[in-house]
């Protein structure tokens, strides 16, 4: 059996499908025994409008009403695998999903949350005139020790954490330009779920740098991860991405599409 030290170690960019099958992918990964890849890296600018609850979010008396405010605004509503709270995104925005099939339970926790953060504010202090900083800010979406402000006044990336039996995924988006849409739906989801929130803390990394895209951003990160964890270009296995396409969310608009739900009832087919 192939130890870590010769398992592959990917990067995998650019979106593959819908918003649903964009946050499925990295679920079913997780759940992949005896994964040919020690690290698998991807990076891409999302699909389309996306409000990704988390299981703390379901628990929320408001999270019907939650649910109808963001479909209503034409974002397509996905609980996603890891942790956190709600965070709402679109094609503004860039999304990181970094599973390692070597790393358990002992592994989870704020050393891990502290060293991608530490690497992420390195990243965007090279993209121009940002001064981006590790630490929650008052009143933020999704709150977090290891979110990434500017200035001390906005957040700009939060990340959030799930590990299994099988590996890690450790998922960060990083907000470039945040739309009207976006900030509202932050906004009214955030009340509907009985969230305090700041509205001056939701920003995006263009307010600070005028002229920079979602597409600039991620190409800085592969860069960074590229080097840093030494990955090769890849892409995601197609099986993968042909069984996450047969995903059919909800369509009463009453509830959230469930992504762990669905993997469970849905596992991988044995080759």
């Amino acid at each position: 059996m192939p130890t870590a030290n010769n398992l592959t170690r990917l990067l995998v960019s650019g979106s593959t499908a819908c918003a649903v099958t964009e946050l499925v992918i990295p679920a079913l990964l997780l759940r992949t025994p005896n994964a040919p890849w020690s690290q698998l890296v991807s990076i891409y600018v999302p699909h389309g409008p996306t409000v990704a609850f988390s299981g703390r979010d379901l628990r929320s008396p408001g999270i019907t009403k939650a649910t109808r405010v963001a479909r209503s605004a034409g974002f397509e509503t996905v609980v996603r695998s890891p942790g956190g709270r709600m965070v709402a995104y679109d094609s503004g925005a860039v999304v990181i999903d970094h599973l390692d099939s070597t790393t358990d339970i002992r592994h989870a926790g704020s050393a891990t949350f502290a060293a991608n953060a530490e690497s992420h504010v390195r990243v965007l202090r090279e993209l121009g005139d940002v001064d981006a900083r590790v630490g929650e800010v008052d009143g933020e979406y999704c709150p977090g020790e290891f979110s990434i402000n500017v200035g001390g006044t906005a957040k700009v990336v939060g990340s959030a954490q799930r590990v299994t039996a099988t590996g890690s995924l450790f998922s960060t988006v990083v907000q470039v330009v945040v739309s009207d849409q976006v900030r509202a739906v932050i906004e009214d989801v955030s009340e509907a779920l009985g969230y305090d929130l700041r509205h001056s803390s939701i920003a995006g990394l263009a307010d600070y740098a005028p002229g920079l895209t979602a597409d600039e951003v991620a190409t800085s990160f592969k860069a960074d991860y590229r080097r840093r964890l030494d990955l090769t270009d890849g892409q995601v296995p197609a099986e993968v991405v042909a069984h996450a396409s047969t995903v059919t969310p909800n369509g009463d608009g009453t509830s959230p599409f469930h992504v762990d739900d669905w993997t469970r009832a849905n596992p991988m087919p044995r080759s």
